[in-house]
């Protein structure tokens, strides 16, 4: 088949799909996905992957906003507050959330103000440390601080980041405590600690594995409950002797919460098809990344949940902006 047939065959298949779908969008109409994150976050990198494919499944362009500012509030108080017709949407984790509004009033309510239209992916998060830091694990990592008091430093990309609540979890589990240096933004934290500014961090493994490769960081564990594919041979905190330690930041699209069932139904059936399609599972296991896979009423659920549980991480580790 020449390249030219294919270029056919594969418009007029994307023709017939929309044509089947009911209609929602003017045709040719952009649709927005403001994200209140960092671009070339993991979170960002995972958006442009599956909202590549998905404007493809929907025919329809979308183009990514970075709307960073005010820990994320910003961004999300401006897709609160659009035309509920499907048109601009957000894409933004649990720290947005799930975190954010227990830290300080937001101008958004997680629960009122949106309406959830599937998850994206979950952030497999490993924990990692400067090579010269002289620990191996965790077990060798609380010992370290514990005999070391005000003397070993964690970066975070900012009050009640994903990292922040990360580290927050395993100081409350093992009893240490470390100085916490919060960037602007998870990357500039990975880099503060390859450069030996910092000690240690939470991040995902997206963003910090490069450097582990090269040898400027050392991961030595993961944060989920099960052990991930790109780092097979790192133990989980919870194998390293503090059980039920289980973290991992979540990327999400909802819609301003007026938006129709059916303009949220359409986006959410062909978002559950490109998750679940080999290709947009490579690229996603190529940059750290696993796909996630929920209806909207299971998102809306995780959500809620998710939301009890950081309440009561932020008040036990006494988190202020």
């Amino acid at each position: 088949m020449t390249s030219l047939l294919k270029r056919l065959v594969r418009t007029t298949t994307l023709c017939i799909t929309a044509a089947a779908l009911p209609a929602v969008w003017a045709a040719g109409e952009t649709v927005t996905v403001v994200t209140p994150l960092a671009a070339g976050s993991a979170s960002d990198v995972a958006l442009r992957i599956v909202t590549e494919k998905l404007a493809l499944a929907l025919a329809q362009p979308i183009v990514i906003e970075n709307q960073t500012g005010a820990s994320g509030a910003i961004g999300a108080e401006k897709v609160a507050r659009a035309v509920p017709d499907g048109t601009t949407l957000c894409g933004c984790n649990n720290a947005i959330l799930g975190v954010l509004p227990h830290l300080r009033k937001v101008p958004f309510d997680p629960a009122k103000s949106f309406k959830p239209v599937g998850m994206v992916a979950v952030l497999p998060t490993a924990l990692v440390v400067n090579p010269s830091l002289p620990v191996n694990n965790v077990q060798e990592l609380v010992a370290y601080v514990k005999a070391n008091p005000g003397k070993v430093s964690y970066a975070t990309g900012g009050v009640g980041s994903a990292q922040h609540i990360a580290m927050s979890m395993l100081e409350a589990a093992t009893g240490m405590k470390m100085l916490h240096v919060p960037y602007k933004g998870a990357s500039p934290a990975a880099v503060g600690v390859a450069s030996g500014e910092v000690h240690v961090m939470f991040n995902a493994i997206g963003t910090v594995l490069p450097m582990v490769k090269a040898g400027k960081l050392r991961a030595i564990a993961v944060a989920g409950a099960q052990r991930t594919p790109v780092m097979a041979d790192t133990p989980t905190v919870a194998e390293q002797g503090v059980p039920g330690y289980d973290y991992a930041s979540w990327i999400g699209i909802v819609a301003p919460a007026a938006t129709p069932d059916d303009v949220v139904n359409r986006i959410a059936g062909e978002l559950t098809k490109v998750l679940r399609s080999p290709d947009t599972i490579k690229r996603l296991a190529d940059n750290g990344i696993d796909p996630s896979v929920m209806t909207p009423a299971q998102m809306r659920d995780y959500m809620a949940s998710d939301h009890a549980r950081m309440a009561r991480v932020v008040a036990d580790a006494g988190m202020k902006e």
